[in-house]
């Protein structure tokens, strides 16, 4: 028995290089572009549970700055201004603890750092300050 309908070959070359050509320049735009992107604030997700609509802000607000020598400098603007520079984040947690207690209201602080400070140092902070300041915001990274 024969077959009708053309006997032609099944075989053909997909000319890729036009769908190449078009991946390169939108992976090309896309690593140029993100050069450009920076966050300036995150959000590190540690918030006070009992927390619950928008209250009145605060009457000061704290800001960690975690300097490349070890340093920690407790920042607070507002009623309170000043910039007191501690060792560890020990001594840190304990002026975090007496501004809680002269400023009850106040629950949350962004903490900052230089570029050369490393993750690490940045989370053994976090860890010794959050029992004071339960609402930590990254900022400056």
């Amino acid at each position: 028995m024969s077959r009708r309908g053309g006997g032609g070959s099944l075989d053909f070359d997909l000319n890729l290089a036009p769908i190449i050509d078009c991946f390169t320049v939108l992976i090309t735009f896309m690593l140029a572009s993100a050069s450009f992107i920076s966050v300036s604030i995150f959000d590190a997700g540690f918030t006070p549970a009992e927390a619950q609509g928008d209250p009145a802000p605060p009457p000061i607000t704290v800001t960690l700055d975690l300097k490349k020598d070890g340093s920690i400098q407790v920042v607070t603007k507002g009623t309170l201004e000043s910039k007191n520079t501690f060792a560890n984040p020990d001594e840190a947690a304990e002026a975090l603890r007496q501004l809680k207690e002269k400023y009850p209201g106040v629950e949350s602080m962004t903490i900052t750092a230089d570029a050369e400070v490393e993750y690490d140092s940045i989370v053994k902070a976090m860890e010794k300050t959050r029992k004071y300041m339960p609402g930590m915001v990254l900022g400056g990274f």
